[in-house]
């Protein structure tokens, strides 16, 4: 199946920093062929690496901070297979996916899958490596 890349993380997938992407649904399942394109669907469209197969398909959440009434505001949180990420490991998962921090990871949710406090991401975590979290 086509794995589309944003043109900033194509060299990130073939240097090996980035070995695995952050997806919408729940389309995706261990052993399934990955084909790396980037400007899918375009005039450019372009194969950059050769196929892989996914070897780790986790169900990941990004929930935005919420607002407290009664004291300081939750921080942002991101969930795996049902487990919360402490915060160092939320900045390990940003910089192993392609940002400079969490905070670049957050502000990407929020113009690209409208993230809000009211409407986590719900997605999964697809990877073509051994690495899980």
């Amino acid at each position: 199946m086509i794995l589309g890349f944003k043109t900033q993380f194509v060299p990130s997938v073939i240097d090996g920093t980035k070995p695995h992407s952050i997806r919408l649904g729940n389309r995706w399942r261990v052993g399934m062929s990955i084909q790396f394109y980037q400007d899918v669907r375009q005039k450019s469209m372009l194969k950059f690496r050769e196929d892989a197969v996914a070897k780790v398909v986790q169900a990941i959440t990004i929930a935005e901070a919420k607002e407290s009434f009664l004291g300081p505001p939750n921080q942002p949180t991101i969930t795996i297979d049902g487990r919360q990420l402490t915060p160092l490991e939320c900045q390990i998962l940003a910089c192993t996916d392609g940002f400079d921090d969490f905070k670049q990871l957050l502000d990407f949710f929020r113009q690209n899958h409208g993230l809000r406090f009211w409407r986590p991401f719900t997605g999964q975590l697809v990877g073509w490596t051994d690495l899980r979290y």
